[in-house]
């Protein structure tokens, strides 16, 4: 079986300014993975019909499959359409369905349709609507020797639909490939990248051709095993091959050896571990956060059934709200300084008693980049927790901008509670 490969070609000035970030090449990439197709190159290109021609020529050298994202909208900027059709060498034809997907679309919004909307309408003859249910411009796909072309909106929320909906079944048709993409995830907080890679040295050593990726970020550090594998389809259970065998005992192996650290595996987040942990224990929770402004509470609920154990997050910022809102003695303040281990814990007691719940937390500390002292820095944060278990605390010191600390401290307060529970 052949591989197959991939180009992106990602289209928009913004993307190359600094105004937005590239994010449909992510889910592109791993959709067109499922289908046994590796990317193997992407391009980022400005609103120049030109330079959208250059890379798409390129790409027709080598790739079987070419997916252009962005610029199929009704601004002027928008050429994609024409930049396909040009390359081909295929007029640009109004197709009556858009254009009636259009006025419908345009009509729920109250508004009609202008010469520069019906831009949307017009696609390259020969090519294959690809319909938008989301938004306004369709896409489209269509053949070129050996290589499919698939234009998608740049709208993130359309591109996605659209290439699940419509793209994933045309391909699997196209090429029935019997390779995938094999990978697992294993989400780890609390100890630093350098130090997890130490702890997976064996396995980096002896990889039997599978690749390992060790990223970093605020909310900890991810560890992905991956590799390409022809033993059929990912959803075949018909028959398991020594690979798969092979694959499975390695996950065993890597997930004993990060436990201590390790919250989760797949794309799951820390609150929805957290949410499912309060949940088998029937605890309800209440928040009181000072540093982080909301962050841990606003986490909390944005998981789905969350009301079933979130009662409320207080924001006490000031030693004032400390005092009114969740009951910090002024003693202790006066003692021991807002950022402690001893506020943390009034607060989280004092939030505990207040709401009537099973489980109060509290944090505070310094997010910067100025109030920090030698004594107690920019980063330094305290978190504590009151609840059927008795009072715990813990103290961390969080290095980088605000945004990064404030981020890495919601992550630690959420662990600190899992733990917990």
């Amino acid at each position: 079986m052949k591989c197959l490969h991939a180009d992106i070609i990602a289209v928009g000035s913004e993307l190359l300014l600094g105004g937005r970030l590239d994010s449909n090449s992510v889910f592109v990439a791993h959709h067109l993975a499922e289908c046994g197709i590796e990317v193997r190159k992407k391009t980022s290109v400005g609103d120049q019909k030109g330079d959208i021609q250059e890379a798409l020529r390129d790409a027709l050298k080598h790739a079987h499959v070419i997916v252009l994202t962005g610029g199929l909208g009704s601004t002027l900027d928008d050429c994609t359409r024409e930049a396909v059709a040009e390359t081909l060498q295929c007029a640009l034809i109004k197709r009556k369905k858009a254009f009636d997907n259009l006025k419908a679309c345009y009509r729920r919004l109250g508004r009609s349709v202008t010469p520069l909307l019906a831009r949307q309408a017009f696609l390259p003859s020969g090519a294959r609507m690809l319909t938008n249910s989301v938004g306004t411009a369709p896409g489209f796909l269509m053949r070129c020797g050996q290589s499919v072309i698939i234009a998608l909106p740049g709208v993130p929320r359309e591109a996605k639909v659209m290439m699940v909906s419509q793209v994933q079944p045309l391909l699997r048709k196209f090429f029935k490939s019997n390779r995938h993409y094999w990978h697992h995830s294993f989400q780890t907080f609390g100890l630093p990248e350098t130090d997890i890679q130490k702890q997976l040295n064996h396995f980096l050593k002896d990889n039997r051709g599978i690749q390992f990726g060790i990223l970093a970020s605020p909310r900890g550090v991810t560890v992905t095993v991956s590799c390409w594998v022809f033993d059929g389809r990912p959803s075949s259970v018909k028959k398991i091959s020594p690979g798969f065998l092979e694959r499975a005992y390695m996950i065993h192996q890597i997930r004993d050896c990060l436990s201590p650290w390790l919250f989760a595996e797949g794309d799951r987040t820390m609150e929805e571990i957290v949410g499912e942990v309060l949940r088998a224990r029937s605890w309800t929770i209440a928040v009181a956060e000072s540093c982080t402004g909301g962050l841990v509470a606003h986490r909390l609920t944005g998981v789905p059934g969350s009301s079933l154990y979130m009662n409320r997050g207080v924001v006490s910022y000031s030693n004032e709200a400390k005092r009114e809102l969740v009951g910090v003695p002024a003693s202790t303040l006066r003692r021991y300084g807002a950022v402690s281990s001893q506020v943390a814990m009034a607060m989280a007691s004092g939030i505990r008693m207040r709401s009537r719940v099973d489980v109060g937390v509290g944090v505070t500390g310094i997010a910067g980049p100025g109030g920090g002292t030698p004594n107690k820095p920019v980063g330094l944060v305290y978190g504590a927790i009151d609840g059927p278990q008795g009072p715990q605390s813990q103290c961390w010191k969080f290095h980088g901008d605000r945004a990064e600390i404030t981020l890495k401290t919601s992550q630690a307060v959420l662990d600190l509670i899992r733990r917990y529970a």
